[in-house]
């Protein structure tokens, strides 16, 4: 069963290198005059690691020679930025108690060096996400400097967070004309809308899968029908009641983010999806329940696993290697297709599709992970 074959692909010593991440890095050598800090939506893990510390040693000189206030708010912002972007690489997408204590003083110490500063307010929304308490530092920030670029991706996730279809609109076309989404994540979000029945709901990662998805719902009006939740969100009491609200869920609010899956799968009538930029450990939590449908899978007690489904998914999809690390999770679709083909003795269509997970593989530079998790021969 193709359900068999995802449980034991995300189960195995090379799952973690295909399971969603969620990242974002500097891209190219900036100006200190011009936001030196891309995020993640922007296609800012475009570079290797020896470009980023090359670009880091360039960036210290440039600050040094353009700048005379080395220690300026915008500066100091922009390695506290700079900073939680390695901590996302690091950690694959997730900020770990540890790191949020370290982000959280750093953003105290801005906070304290230039008090009432738009930088010090945003660091502050940062160090405070996702609580409640982050979106005052964000209203304050807005208010002290609204034009500034590096809101656009908060201010979306607040009109995200208060369900305000207004606000989602404006932001959403906002990001799309000003935020330079990165143009493989809006290839992988359509990807990811092909890969869920109409009337979904769909939980994402953050910013790489939701941004681009929340562009492609709300600035183009691709499928108003799919309810988007993001699940760093979940924590928030009066988020998870709005979410049960749209979802026509029976019943109590689940009173915590963790129970809010299962309980949504069986108080509402609309199917249930992750996005695979979740990563492994939902994948592992939900394992025997699981279904992969092409760039999400669907949670279900009832067997839905349909190959000519899958089958007809994946020849649909774009399958861009151009979204940086989420290009990654079109490997799972494929190997199991690939899985499928072969337990059933399809010679022709498993040649075909092995060939599909090989050329991905390469571009991906993923090949020696797949040989060592058995699913290629060497």
């Amino acid at each position: 069963m193709i359900r068999k074959h995802f449980s034991r692909l995300l189960l195995t010593s090379g799952a973690a290198l295909v399971a969603g991440l969620v990242l974002a890095q500097t891209e190219k050598a900036p100006s200190p005059r011009s936001a030196p800090v891309r995020d993640a939506y922007q296609g800012a893990w475009g570079s290797s690691t020896e470009e980023r510390e090359g670009m880091d040693r360039e960036l210290d000189l440039t600050v040094f020679k353009i700048v005379d206030d080395v220690n300026s708010a915008s500066n100091e912002l922009n390695r506290f930025r700079a900073e939680r972007n390695s901590v996302l690489i690091s950690n694959q997408g997730q900020i770990k108690s540890g790191d949020r204590a370290r982000l959280k003083k750093k953003a105290s110490e801005l906070n304290a060096a230039h008090p009432g500063s738009f930088e010090g307010e945003l660091a502050a929304y940062y160090a405070e996400f996702p609580a409640a308490a982050a979106y005052g530092h964000l209203d304050e920030a807005a208010r002290l400097q609204p034009a500034r670029d590096e809101l656009l991706g908060p201010l979306l996730t607040q009109a995200l967070r208060n369900d305000d279809r207004l606000k989602l609109t404006a932001a959403a076309k906002e990001m799309r004309l000003r935020g330079e989404v990165a143009p493989g994540l809006l290839e992988m979000a359509e990807d990811i809308l092909l890969s869920v029945e109409p009337g979904a709901v769909l939980i994402v990662a953050g910013e790489m899968d939701g941004f681009p998805l929340l562009v492609r719902q709300f600035a183009e009006g691709r499928r108003p029908d799919v309810l988007l939740v993001d699940h760093r969100l979940l924590e928030d009491p009066s988020y998870r009641a709005r979410i049960w609200q749209r979802a026509k869920a029976r019943g109590a609010v689940p009173p915590d983010e963790v129970s809010f899956p299962e309980r949504l799968l069986h108080s509402c009538d609309r199917p249930l999806y992750f996005s695979l930029a979740l990563g492994r450990g939902w994948a592992e939590t939900y394992a025997d329940r699981l279904h992969i449908t092409g760039l999400a899978m669907r949670l279900s007690e009832s067997p839905c696993c349909d190959p000519k489904a899958l089958e007809a998914t994946w020849k649909a999809m774009s399958k861009t290697v151009n979204a940086g690390p989420l290009s990654r999770n079109y490997i799972i679709p494929a190997v199991v297709l690939l899985k499928h083909h072969r337990s059933q003795g399809d010679e022709e269509r498993a040649s075909a599709m092995e060939h599909e997970v090989r050329q991905l593989a390469q571009q991906l530079g993923i090949t020696r992970d797949l040989q060592a998790a058995g699913i290629l021969a060497h």
